[in-house]
């Protein structure tokens, strides 16, 4: 097996390749053959013998997939896309300089307060689940949802940062808009979780598969989330230690299950049972992937400490002396 420090240069000089040689070919089933195998090929490489429950490691494994979905987007379903290797270089890595023109509504000093609040609940939370033993209750699963919104206090100062530098002309695209007050699957998941990797799947996987393959918008919708699965489904093997690959890319798959149907049967629920309803049925499917981190209490929670969380200055608040079961 390629020694994993050396895969990040094979992927410059391979998709540097990509462009000049595979990139012009004209036969469709030629540029795909060529680009998702060795892409398949170099994700196992680089995420070889990783160590479970690191973060690290999670993220590793999402950079790898990130850099050949962007890949086989560029390369197999939209190559006219990028005329010059400058502006193919861009296209492939931009994804992770996500500056955008700042248009928000909200001043810096909400940006800054925001990001207080978040990082004071942030640790709170992290402090409790060092306190408890593994566990996927329903309870557990939903702190740990809150952990995970409440962990983008580091993306907020950094909004601050970016805002004060450029004075006001840009920001950086956050990583949320409010995921509790989704009222439908749908918008949860296209309008207010992790735009990164929303972005990413709208743009390189349902948009070039809806247009280049004339697929439907449901079919194409289905078959982003099976992509989103397979990527979940190898962080939960390789850096969570999961036995089967299956459960994660089932919750995955309930979800863009979830979305066709309410494209079928657009009833508009009052906002706040639609809140009610989606968030009910992320919870109860939350177990087939969420439940991998769960289920590993305190040893992942030690081993992913978040930023800041050694700073004495920093105010404690009291933790509860209770853990659901």
């Amino acid at each position: 097996m390629i020694r994993t420090q050396v895969v990040p240069i094979i992927w410059v000089v391979y998709s540097i390749a990509c462009f000049y040689f595979v990139r012009p070919l004209r036969k469709f089933s030629y540029r795909a053959l060529l680009t998702i195998l060795p892409c398949m090929i170099l994700i196992l490489a680089g995420c070889h013998n990783l160590p479970y429950l690191h973060m690290k490691s999670v993220m590793i494994i999402s950079f790898y997939w990130i850099l050949a979905i962007r890949l086989i987007h560029l390369i197999v379903l939209s190559p006219e896309r990028s005329s010059s290797l400058r502006s193919f270089a861009w296209e492939l890595l931009g994804l992770f300089i996500p500056i955008i023109q700042c248009e928000s509504k909200h001043s810096v000093i909400f940006d800054l307060v925001s990001g207080s609040v978040k990082l004071l609940l942030n640790h709170w939370i992290y402090r409790w689940f060092l306190s408890c033993e593994p566990s996927d209750s329903y309870a557990r699963m939903a702190m740990f949802y809150v952990w995970t919104c409440t962990g983008t206090y580091v993306i907020d100062a950094q909004i601050v940062l970016v805002r004060l530098i450029t004075q006001n002309r840009y920001t950086l695209l956050p990583f949320n808009n409010y995921p509790f007050l989704s009222k439908s699957i749908r918008e949860f998941w296209g309008r207010r979780y992790n735009y990164f990797v929303h972005k990413l799947l709208k743009d390189s996987v349902f948009e070039p598969i809806h247009q280049t393959l004339s697929m439907s918008s449901a079919l194409a919708a289905l078959t982003t989330f099976f992509v989103s699965g397979l990527l979940h489904a190898h962080v939960a093997v390789s850096a969570l230690g999961a036995t089967s690959p299956l459960s994660s890319l089932m919750f995955f798959l309930l979800q863009g299950i979830a979305c066709f149907l309410e494209m079928l049967l657009p009833v508009t629920l009052p906002r706040p049972i639609g809140i009610l309803v989606t968030h009910i049925f992320i919870l109860v499917t939350a177990p087939l992937y969420v439940g991998l981190y769960t289920n590993a209490g305190p040893n992942f929670f030690v081993l992913n400490a978040p930023l800041l969380s050694n700073f004495k200055w920093i105010p404690e608040l009291p933790v509860p002396q209770f853990c659901s079961k």
